[in-house]
C-alpha cells in the first residue's frame, strides 16, 4: 500500500493530521519517517503519549489521498515541501507554541534558514507616504543582511517586497492561502519577484482558497520568522495589529513608524509605540537591539540611520491615472502624501462646491481617490 506513494505524500498527510503546534518532529524521530509513522498501528500512536484524542482520531482515517495529490502539484510546479525536520525549516518559527508542522514554498527554501529576519506590515490602502517609508526601510534593512518577511498583499506588504528586492536581498512572503491558488491577481507579478528574489510560502493546501480566518492566522508566520515586526500606517482596526500582537504572544520585538497624529491611518501605530513598541525612523533602530546578540550579522557602524533613497532602483510603484479630463487632472495635482480635506479642496481648486463634489466622485469612481473621515480625501 505505502509503496504507492512518494515519502513527501506521508510527510504532508502528518504534518495536516497533526495539525499547527503539533509534536510532528517527535512523531517522525520516534519512527524514523513519516512512511513509518503511517505504516505504525494505532496503539503504538497512542503509546507515545503525545496525541490528544482527536489527533489519533483524524490519524487513523489514514486519508493519504489529499497529500499525495498535493505532492504531486508541488513536483509539477517545482515547488518545495518543508517540514519542521527539514534544514530549511525557519529557525525562530520553531519557537513559537503553533507553528506549522509544514510549509510549501516557492522559490529558494534555502532563504528560510536566515537568522537576521525583519517584517514589515502595515495598511493595504496605503498612503504614498506610508508605502514609501516601507519601500526605503526595507531596503535599508536588506543592505544591512535582514530578510525581509511580508505578506504579499497590497500596500505596505508590496512595498516592502520591493523595496528588499530593490536593493538586492531577499525576501519572504507568507500567504494566507495556498500556493497557486490565485488570490490577488493583481499582484501576481510582485509575487513571482518575490518567489526569484526569495519565497513564497503557505500552510495551506497547494490551490486551496482564503478563508475568513487563514489571514489572521498565517499573521502569526509572519512575526514567527522574525525578530522584530514593524508596523508602518496601520488604522485602528488594521489587521497588521494582528500581526503586532501575535508577536507580543510570541516574545518578539514590536516596532512602529510614528505618523501624524491626527491622522486615523496611523491610530494602531501610534497606539502600539504608545503601550511600548519602539519607534523607527531608520534601519538603524530596528536593529540596535542585535548587534550584541547577531555580531557576526551586523556592523552597526554600516547600518544607515536614515530612510535613505533607493540608488539605481524604481520608485514605489504608484497608479497614473489615465484618460482624465484637465479639470480632473487639476483637481488630481492638488494631492499630495496625506489626506486633504474638502474645504481645502475647494479653496485650491477654485472651483464652485458642487463642481467639485462631482469631480471628486468621478475620482472615486475610477478609484483613484478615496474618501477618508472628516470629510478629508487621500490618493489610493
Amino acid at each position: 500500500m505505502s509503496a504507492a506513494y512518494a515519502d513527501e505524500a506521508y510527510e504532508i498527510w502528518l504534518a495536516h493530521a497533526l495539525g499547527a503546534g503539533s509534536d510532528y518532529t517527535a512523531a517522525v524521530a520516534e519512527f524514523g519517517s513519516a512512511r513509518n509513522f503511517f505504516e505504525a498501528s494505532e496503539t503504538e500512536w497512542r503509546m507515545l503519549g503525545i496525541f490528544k484524542p482527536s489527533q489519533i482520531e483524524k490519524l487513523s482515517k489514514r486519508d493519504i489521498a489529499r497529500a499525495s495529490k498535493a505532492a504531486q502539484i508541488c513536483k509539477n510546479n517545482s515547488w518545495h515541501i518543508v517540514s519542521q525536520c527539514s534544514e530549511y525549516y525557519p529557525v525562530h518559527l520553531k519557537n513559537i507554541t503553533d507553528s506549522p508542522a509544514l510549509l510549501y514554498v516557492n522559490g529558494d527554501p534555502g532563504c528560510l534558514k536566515a537568522r537576521l529576519t525583519v517584517s514589515i506590515v502595515g495598511a493595504r490602502d496605503a498612503s504614498r507616504y506610508g508605502k514609501e517609508v516601507a519601500y526605503r526601510l526595507a531596503a535599508s534593512l536588506t543592505r544591512a543582511g535582514v530578510t525581509i518577511i511580508s505578506g504579499g498583499a497590497l500596500g505596505i506588504d508590496s512595498a516592502s517586497h520591493e523595496g528588499a528586492i530593490s536593493a538586492g536581498g531577499k525576501t519572504v512572503a507568507v500567504m494566507g492561502c495556498g500556493l497557486g491558488a490565485g488570490y490577488l491577481p493583481e499582484n501576481e507579478a510582485l509575487r513571482n519577484s518575490v518567489s526569484q528574489n526569495g519565497a513564497v510560502i503557505s500552510e495551506y493546501y497547494p490551490l486551496s482558497s482564503p478563508t475568513r480566518g487563514s489571514f489572521p492566522m498565517r499573521n502569526r508566520i509572519i512575526s514567527g520568522m522574525s525578530l522584530a515586526t514593524v508596523i508602518v500606517e496601520a488604522g485602528e482596526k488594521s489587521g497588521s495589529l494582528g500581526t503586532a500582537h501575535h508577536a507580543i504572544r510570541q516574545g518578539r520585538d514590536v516596532c512602529a513608524v510614528p505618523g501624524d497624529a491626527i491622522s486615523s491611518a496611523y491610530i494602531g501605530s501610534n497606539i502600539l509605540i504608545a503601550n511600548g513598541a519602539k519607534p523607527v525612523f531608520s534601519a538603524a533602530d530596528v536593529l540596535s537591539d542585535y548587534a550584541y546578540t547577531y555580531p557576526d550579522l551586523i556592523d552597526l557602524d554600516s547600518v544607515e540611520r536614515t530612510l535613505a533613497p533607493v540608488a539605481n532602483a524604481a520608485p514605489v510603484k504608484q497608479r497614473t491615472p489615465d484618460n482624465l479630463n484637465k479639470t480632473q487632472s487639476a483637481v488630481y495635482a492638488l494631492f499630495g502624501d496625506e489626506p486633504i480635506s474638502y474645504d481645502t479642496l475647494v479653496i485650491k481648486s477654485g472651483l464652485a462646491a458642487p463642481e467639485l463634489s462631482v469631480v471628486l466622485t468621478e475620482l472615486e469612481l475610477e478609484g483613484i481617490i478615496t474618501c477618508c473621515p472628516g470629510n478629508r480625501y487621500k490618493i489610493i
